[in-house]
């Protein structure tokens, strides 16, 4: 019988011991996903004493290929920013209780530990779980914390002793000594379950158009797929970063020129077979990182196109805010050294416009050619 494409299921889990498979503990949502059990074709074309080429083919060395599309939802992120930048440091957000019970329209709490002004607060749980922006903390235990946006202050009461908290920062930057993690992709093509296990991610292309959602885009290579038992997913409730939510800097200095971003960060990779006997590969190899992409922009100076002509080579930062009645996460992209290796002026536009190709360079503040912070309330490390 025909089979229904949308009931298909991705799941992903970090491996502890590599190559060997385990169970999803993250549900992928999709919007497409190509793979691709690859196996080397090995031709006899031996003379026979016939007039045919072909004697015969043979199975060659096995592995996977992956495509994945993606909406970066804010607690997904950071499982992709980690298998291709590299591993992921914590810094934890600010974690307390209520010190005594707040109505709803309450404009300050009480809490055990002191949160700084300007902080994104979350407060409560389930249903009644709210974000507010922070003012400036007074007392000495407890401490009142102003809500200072939303003006109307808290919508929900909540009692002593709930959970407040401020977000955990990951920072994810290159390091040549840790080893890139593998991962286990469990697949459900709609007709068995399938467990790709040794995986690693090759490249990770970030599209930012204020006119989409934020995407990645995902390649990777695997050990061959093996039947699994079935599984269910448990999907993110969370929204994904909105492509107008984001801002620029170059250099520090804001600019609102930009159209569209699209900066691939990828590692070339290698299903290795060696002299172990099996079909399968030895592992899923990948060497250096780098990262390349285009930047669209409304040309009206020529603050743009003079990055291009002079090879200033400054940062550039694309970061993309949430809103805060999803906890405002946040994810900010830098290479601190920024190559604007191309540019080009449209004048066959409505309005003006230029396009450059970028590359970030290998510096010191990045560790690499580039870094990613990402702020949520996921609290484990990815």
């Amino acid at each position: 019988m025909t089979q229904l494409s949308k009931l298909a299921t991705l799941g992903l889990a970090k491996e502890v011991t590599p190559n060997t498979y385990l169970v999803p503990t993250i549900a992928v949502p999709f919007t497409k996903a190509d793979f691709e059990d690859v196996i080397a074709k090995l031709d006899d074309q031996s003379w026979r004493g016939n007039d045919t080429v072909m004697q015969g083919a043979y199975p060659g060395p096995e592995h996977a290929t992956w495509d994945i599309d993606v909406m970066a939802y804010p607690d997904l992120a950071g499982h992709l920013l980690c298998a291709v930048i590299g591993p992921d440091t914590v810094t934890a957000g600010i974690s307390t209780t209520l010190s005594s019970t707040t109505t709803a329209g309450a404009t300050s709490i009480q809490t055990a530990a002191t949160i700084p002004s300007g902080s994104t607060v979350s407060i409560g749980t389930g249903a009644t779980l709210e974000y507010f922006v922070s003012g400036s903390p007074t007392g000495t235990g407890p401490y009142t914390i102003p809500v200072a946006t939303p003006s109307g202050g808290l919508t929900y009461a909540h009692t002593s002793s709930v959970q407040v908290s401020t977000p955990t920062t990951h920072t994810f930057k290159q390091s040549p000594g840790t080893a890139i993690p593998t991962y286990s992709l469990t697949v459900y093509d709609t007709t068995q379950y399938l467990g790709y296990s040794g995986l690693k991610f090759t490249d990770l292309q970030i599209k930012i158009d204020p006119k989409a959602a934020l995407s990645f885009s995902v390649k990777a290579l695997a050990f061959p797929g093996t039947v699994q038992s079935s599984v269910s997913e448990s999907y993110t409730q969370l929204t994904p970063f909105l492509g107008w939510e984001w801002t620029s800097t170059q250099n520090a200095v804001a600019s609102t020129r930009g159209l569209t971003l699209d900066l691939t960060v990828k590692r070339a990779g290698e299903a290795i077979n060696s002299s172990d006997g099996t079909q399968a590969p030895r592992e899923i190899f990948v060497g250096a990182l780098e990262a390349d992409g285009t930047y669209k922009a409304i040309f009206e100076n020529q603050t743009d196109i003079n990055l291009f002509l002079n090879y200033t080579q400054q940062a550039m930062t694309a970061t993309i805010t949430g809103r805060l009645l999803d906890g405002s996460p946040s994810l900010a992209v830098t290479m601190n050294k920024t190559v604007w290796s191309k540019g080009k002026r449209d004048i066959g536009s409505a309005y003006v416009q230029a396009d450059f190709d970028i590359s970030g360079l290998y510096n010191a503040t990045d560790g690499g050619a580039v870094s990613a912070v990402l702020k949520n309330w996921t609290t484990a490390s990815y």
